[in-house]
């Protein structure tokens, strides 16, 4: 692990401990004074991030101006190879009597939307009933 993502935070009452667990993920801080939670704020003159109490007025610097990370876990690719064909006897699944196969002709699909990772949207994807052909509307 890289000792250079870890930080302490300085607090003159209480002994430094760590910011940060094992796995880099930011840990909450608390007030010396009446123990609530301290909150992210931004310091508007010198336009630093701060952790402040919300009951009284203590405050301290942020060492780190790291607030929330986001770690994408796995990247989504193409999302056709992840669709069972066994889905086109799914009942529950509503069914499309107009859809024509690419790969056999046939013209009932069933349907359902999903995000394909290629986008913000959400896509409409068709799974043939007679040749289990996976496609994106």
């Amino acid at each position: 692990m890289n000792d250079n993502h870890l930080f302490q935070l300085e607090d003159e009452y209480e002994e430094d401990e760590p910011t940060v667990d094992s796995t880099g993920a930011l840990l909450m801080r608390f007030c010396p004074h009446d123990s609530s939670m301290l909150y992210p704020k931004e310091h508007k003159t010198t336009r630093t991030l701060q952790y402040a109490c919300r009951l009284c007025q203590y405050a301290e610097q942020a060492s780190n101006p790291m607030i929330y990370r986001n770690t994408i876990k796995k990247e989504v690719k193409n999302v056709l190879s992840k669709v069972s064909g066994a889905i086109a006897d799914d009942p529950t699944l509503p069914r499309s009597q107009n859809a024509a196969c690419e790969n056999c002709g046939h013209h009932e699909a069933v349907f359902f939307q999903s995000d394909t990772g290629q986008s913000d949207t959400l896509a409409l994807i068709f799974v043939c009933c007679n040749c289990e052909h996976r496609w994106v509307k």
